[in-house]
């Protein structure tokens, strides 16, 4: 029941309200809980691994905040009423905001503050809101069972969703037995179904649970059709029905129209490598990270006589194994394929090996669509194009390559990373890739069709002054970097360019460069493409996906629609096919370096790495802050620089709050009317007595258990002013007016109480 000022209406006893309260607000914390889980899983699906409820901890943080803020409301209670409570109980949120928004060493703290407030505030406007949260907790249960056969989503992988599945359960059972209740009137009080949660939560649970394997995989493969048949009609029937479609891995068909990321996985990347490299950062001197970009490229494969060019070309410039390591590394994945269907295989630029099972994957597209589920292991050759010791070569690329064995190339590759080229290359290939490599410059890569004098006018301006063909490339890297990313751009001025032509790739950059000055990958690539082979520079465009890992170490690594990406590939004359990111929204592949060096690399150095060790001690690395993500080292100081401020600034406004409402209260009193005044008076005195009498006494609505329970020697007085009282309340007429001496009298027994 409501308690009103001046009211003689009877009170709920204190337990029945402190249990009453609980079981509100148990419910109120456990639906934030799962509803803060199923929100940050939404959010990472359509916002990509970028977001900060990504974070594993987020739905712990959150709840955190939104168990302090109910704390804070019922602190704030006590002095206001229930609405302005909940106003001022986000008042110290104010403060956390400030201390938090440059604060980034937990960059989940702001956003879990943030929606903290927010659903504390949303719940407490909710009128009988623990039934209402009750059955919507049965709505939550079909989103996440809905994510969980579509997405693979709360697998129990993390603390967050274990913890979110029980509240789920304890909330559904007691929802299902509220429904009961409205028949037999004998409800369950939430509290038993925590007890239940706890014991879940705590005790140990079988390590080989239910099988569900196949029944979830037939989900999967139903949910698999139904998106791919839906992504693939929205593509085909974009161009009739609008400008845009959502990204994904296309091959070439790509034509510069508006897009819209999605986030649907494509490829699932699983590796035992660090997902950064470290070095030492000569400013700080601390050993800092700097997270990978892989270039995934699809119809490729593995180009083995680009790998036999790029070995002659290292041995060309007498590079031994120490020089090698500053620039190079051989590293493995595992990939499988989610949600996509196409023949190309999709594999790391730079593919050494691929390997299905125990069957070589020799070509680059396949006969038949690769579906979800396809799995291939592939070695790799990881290089940093930004690394003084390469970049220093490819300007002076040699003008003839040297004429390697097999024996010879077997024995140098041993050398320099310590992998067997004979399980990667066979004699009969080798001689092969030598063969095309003879054939020279790949003249279809020359074809420019459809250009105009304008484009060739640019590529020679922007160029001037290069003295080599790495130069070129790189001056046009530069210029191209100037334009700024859009999705919500044009193609060509044909509505039907695309980029599996050099006209198709013409008349996009062309419309990119002379008359829209936006765009994303597709622009820059079809122009850089066009520009380089107006120079003479054989040019081809990679299609495939941009990944780059999280600092964080994972068992799997998802790559998602929106990682597609297109970037162009310029022919070194000796050297080979170079990659190049002209594409503005991401960091250029020749401004990035391992910062490796030759003096690194000792003898003890690339014995460690030739064992499997990384010769980079990362147990105490900072983090390399990039275009994409920045980071910073968690302060061990963080309780002191945030929570102790906010606590002494709670403190502060509870304080000034007080005094505020004494105040506020001394002033109605004194410019109050006389009933008013009695009406306060005795109210205060009710509340002493009850105080006085340690919880015995309780407000039926007589004045008379008031009287019994004062002191006696000022028992007569308070019967007088219990009496003016009645007389105001119950009776009309200009007589029932407290007069100045009734007033003086009720403030008097106020005062003698209260001494």
């Amino acid at each position: 029941m409501t308690e009103k000022h001046g009211s003689l209406s009877l009170k709920i006893p204190g337990r029945e309200k402190i249990l009453s309260v609980f079981a509100i607000e148990a419910v109120c914390t456990l639906f934030a809980f799962a509803f803060v889980a199923v929100f940050a899983e939404i959010c990472g699906i359509v916002m990509g691994d970028g977001f900060a409820a990504g974070d594993n901890y987020f739905s712990f943080w959150t709840t955190l905040f939104f168990m302090l803020f109910t704390a804070l409301y019922y602190i704030f209670r006590l002095f206001v009423s229930g609405i302005a409570a909940a106003v001022f109980s986000t008042v110290p949120a104010l403060f956390l905001f400030f201390l938090l928004k440059d604060l980034s060493a937990l960059p989940v703290l702001l956003p879990a503050m943030i929606l903290g407030v927010v659903l504390r505030l949303a719940i407490h406007f909710i009128s009988n809101r623990e039934k209402k949260l009750l059955y919507a907790a049965l709505i939550l249960d079909i989103i996440a069972l809905a994510l969980f056969i579509g997405r693979s989503s709360f697998t129990g992988d993390n603390p967050a969703e274990k913890v979110m599945c029980i509240c789920l359960v304890a909330l559904t059972l007691s929802a299902v037995q509220t429904f009961f209740y409205e028949r037999n009137r004998f409800p369950f009080p939430i509290y038993y179904f925590l007890i239940i949660a706890i014991i879940t939560l705590i005790v140990p649970m079988k390590k080989e649970p239910i099988d569900w394997t196949k029944a979830v995989d037939l989900g999967h493969r139903f949910v698999y059709r139904i998106e791919s048949i839906a992504s693939d009609i929205s593509y085909r029937f974009s161009f009739a029905f609008g400008d845009s479609y959502t990204a994904g891995y296309s091959s070439f068909t790509s034509t510069g129209k508006k897009i819209t990321e999605g986030e649907r996985t494509q490829l699932i990347i699983e590796s035992i490598d660090a997902p950064y490299y470290t070095y030492l950062d000569e400013e700080t001197g601390k050993n800092t990270k700097l997270r990978k970009t892989l270039y995934l490229a699809g119809g490729i494969g593995t180009d083995k006589a680009q790998f036999a060019e790029f070995i002659a070309f290292l041995y060309a410039n007498g590079t031994d194994r120490e020089r090698a390591l500053t620039f190079t590394e051989v590293l493995n994945i595992d990939l499988e394929y989610a949600y996509i269907d196409t023949k190309d295989v999709i594999v790391p630029s730079r593919a050494l090996l691929v390997t299905e099972g125990e069957k070589k994957v020799r070509e680059g597209v396949s006969e038949k669509a690769h579906r979800k589920g396809y799995r291939i292991s592939v070695k790799y050759l990881d290089i940093d194009y930004a690394s003084p010791e390469l970049t220093s070569m490819l300007k002076d690329a040699p003008t003839e390559l040297p004429k390697l064995t097999y024996d010879e190339v077997c024995d140098y590759v041993s050398g320099l990373w310590g992998i067997q080229f004979t399980e990667m290359m066979s004699r009969d290939e080798y001689e092969e890739a030598l063969a095309e490599i003879g054939n020279g410059a790949k003249s279809e890569y020359l074809d420019v069709t459809g250009v105009t004098p304008e484009l060739k006018e640019l590529a020679d301006k922007v160029t001037s002054g290069a003295e080599s063909d790495y130069d070129k490339c790189r001056f046009l890297e530069e210029y191209l970097r100037q334009y700024p990313y859009s999705k919500d751009a044009v193609g060509g001025y044909n509505s039907e360019s695309n980029m599996s032509t050099a006209e198709g790739m013409a008349d996009i950059a062309e419309r990119f460069l002379f008359d829209t000055k936006k765009g994303y990958c597709v622009h820059y690539t079809s122009s850089m493409i066009m520009l380089l082979r107006l120079l003479g520079i054989p040019a081809r465009a990679a299609s495939g996906f941009r990944y780059a890992f999280p600092f964080d170490r994972k068992d799997k690594y998802e790559v998602s629609s929106g990682c597609a990406h297109v970037w162009p590939e310029a022919y070194i004359e000796n050297v080979g096919w170079i990659p190049f990111e002209p594409t503005a929204a991401y960091y250029a592949l020749s401004n990035t370096s391992w910062h490796r060096s030759s003096n690194d690399a000792d003898n003890k150095w690339t014995s460690e790495y030739h064992s499997g060790i990384n010769p980079y001690d990362s147990s105490k690395a900072s983090v390399k802050v990039d275009e994409d993500e920045e980071e910073e080292k968690v302060s061990v100081l963080l309780a002191v620089k945030v929570f102790l401020p906010t606590v002494v600034f709670t403190v502060a406004v509870i304080i000034m709050l007080v005094l505020g409402i004494y105040l506020i209260k001394v002033l109605r009193y004194r410019y109050g009317t006389p009933r008013q005044k009695l009406f306060y008076d005795v109210e205060q005195i009710k509340r002493i007595l009850i105080k006085r009498s340690g919880g015995k006494l309780t407000d039926r609505g007589l004045l008379s258990d008031f009287k019994e329970a004062a002191p006696e020697d000022i028992r007569e007085e308070l019967g007088k002013v219990f009496d003016v009282f009645y007389r105001v309340v119950y009776r009309n007429g200009d007589s029932t007016e407290p007069t100045a001496e009734e007033n003086e009298l009720a403030f008097e027994m106020r005062k003698k109480l209260m001494r």
